[in-house]
């Protein structure tokens, strides 16, 4: 071979290397590429990717790691599984790991605090172990939410429930002393006084049960529009009284973005801010400040679906305190009816419970905030209508309406309430028949003798109860008129609103006698 052929085999032999040499450059730039893309794609998975082995020692994590737990990932390669979990869950952990099953678990996050997340693995490769994260913490607070609301839903039915028992036999009570005290001489002073002292519990129990019933959203209100400016306004001189005595000041900021009209039973709301206010000075200890402030903001579709209600507009009534705060586990609870932290001789728990019923019945909600020796923040939040209307002021009757005799038919399973409700209107001169069951009342309307002028009917019986025997009067007999009474609310009566005058127990037996003259006058006008 010529030193020229040599010549030229080196040269197509360094023109072949080079050609190698892009190729693989070429190959290796792709691979790269590949393994960047591989590697941004785990890096950017909505859970954690981790690798160990036998021992159970990472080898591995993607960057979803911290974006969960927090901390570099270098100091979690070389640490063991156990070590990074919560000693209460560990054993779940190690049940897992034999068994190739899939557990909730707590990890513990950069900060101290623990995650819960639900852990999977599987073999990928001799000694080698890959397992998934995937993060639960949205779902376990909506699984507290949902537990909470429960919760709540079945104390207040509880409460309810109560209230309603209760109030009947307050109603006797009521009814009893009310009739006692009219037997009564006025001579008789030390028995005038006994039935005094029995009226006075009768009324403090009443209030008893209404914050029950509050609580429980079966009270009665009577909504209509106002502005939350002059709903403020109109308690602002009791709320400086209830605070000028303790060494706090009190401040209150009407509202800077105009009228928030908002469609509401305005004393309720006054109830509220009352509450709100007595349990913010309550928690100041010395000296402290109290701000009551208004606003207006946009609920979210997700926090409206959280409380049920429709997303939109609406006003917030502030109140913020710098007293001590709440723990945790102290703020989970306060809205719970005899909840407290307050010692046995400054409150039973009440206050919060019933403005939480309140709001629920009045279609906002309460917003709190609080930290431990800092203070607290309550808002409440009401959805904003879209006109004010002026309260309407009641006529003034000027002469007392001629008393009306008539025909009528009492229903209550009760037999206490009964015999005192027919005893009165048998004194007031009325033709009366009571009876204890639907049943006996559909049969005192279905005989020869069923014209009844009124009817005066309890709402929740055994057999139907007192909506199915109204449902009855207003099909064979449309011109009998309708008391209702109920120790639950009108909400007992389903969609239809209209189908009788309704009194909630407990109530006087003077002002049922009062509201049955007012039926009768538009029934019988002509009847002495």
């Amino acid at each position: 071979m010529t030193d020229e052929d040599l010549t030229r085999s080196q040269e197509l032999q360094i023109e072949a290397n080079n050609r190698l040499i892009e190729e693989l450059a070429g190959k290796n730039k792709k691979l790269d590429d590949s393994r960047k893309r591989f590697q941004d794609l785990v890096d950017q998975l909505p859970c954690v990717v981790i690798r160990f082995d036998e021992q159970r020692q990472i080898q591995y994590v993607n960057k979803t790691w911290s974006a969960f737990l927090g901390g570099e990932i270098s100091s979690i390669l070389g640490m063991y599984l156990e070590d990074l979990v919560h000693e209460e869950d560990r054993s779940h952990l190690a049940r897992s790991l034999s068994k190739n099953s899939t557990v909730e678990l707590r990890f513990k996050t950069d900060c101290g605090d623990y995650r819960w997340m639900r852990f999977s693995w599987q073999l990928v490769q001799e000694s080698v172990y890959q397992g998934l994260l995937v993060d639960l913490m949205e779902t376990r607070e909506l699984e507290e939410l949902l537990r909470r609301s429960q919760k709540m839903e079945a104390i207040g039915r509880l409460s309810g429930g109560v209230a309603h028992n209760f109030n009947n036999l307050l109603t006797v009570i009521m009814a009893s002393g009310d009739r006692l005290s009219n037997a009564i001489s006025e001579t008789n002073i030390g028995a005038a006084k006994e039935v005094e002292r029995i009226q006075f519990a009768v009324r403090e129990a009443a209030r008893v049960t209404t914050q029950l019933l509050a609580f429980s959203r079966q009270q009665v209100l009577s909504p209509s529009n106002w502005d939350m400016n002059d709903v403020l306004s109109d308690g602002e001189i009791l709320l400086h009284d209830l605070v000028k005595t303790h060494g706090v000041e009190l401040s209150i900021l009407k509202s800077e973005v105009g009228d928030l009209p908002i469609h509401v039973d305005k004393s309720q709301i006054n109830q509220v801010l009352m509450n709100l206010v007595l349990n913010a000075r309550d928690a100041i200890k010395g000296r402290g400040f109290i701000t009551v402030s208004i606003d207006k903001t946009m609920v979210t579709r997700q926090e409206a679906a959280d409380h049920d209600l429709d997303p939109g507009e609406f006003a917030i009534l502030r109140v913020q305190d710098d007293g001590m705060g709440m723990a945790p586990h102290i703020l989970e609870k306060i809205f719970e009816p005899f909840f407290t932290t307050k010692d046995i001789d400054q409150g039973i728990g009440f206050g919060l419970a019933t403005s939480y019923g309140i709001m629920q019945q009045s279609g906002g909600f309460i917003r709190v905030a609080s930290l431990e020796g800092v203070g607290s923040t309550f808002e409440v939040l009401l959805p904003i209508c879209h006109s004010v209307d002026s309260p309407i002021e009641e006529e003034q009757v000027s002469a007392e309406p001629t008393k009306k005799i008539a025909r009528i038919l009492v229903v209550d399973d009760e037999e206490m309430i009964l015999e005192l409700t027919c005893d009165a209107l048998k004194e007031e001169g009325h033709a009366v028949v009571g009876v204890t069951s639907t049943e006996d009342a559909i049969a005192q309307l279905s005989g020869e003798a069923g014209e009844f002028d009124l009817l005066i009917t309890d709402v929740v019986m055994p057999g139907g109860g007192g909506r199915r025997l109204v449902d009855l009067v207003h099909s064979r007999a449309p011109q009998t008129q309708i008391i209702i009474v109920s120790g639950y609310d009108r909400d007992f009566l389903g969609d239809d609103q209209s189908c009788g005058t309704f009194m909630q127990k407990p109530y006087a037996i003077a002002d049922l006698l009062d509201q049955v003259q007012s039926v009768l006058s538009k029934v019988i006008p002509g009847k002495p």
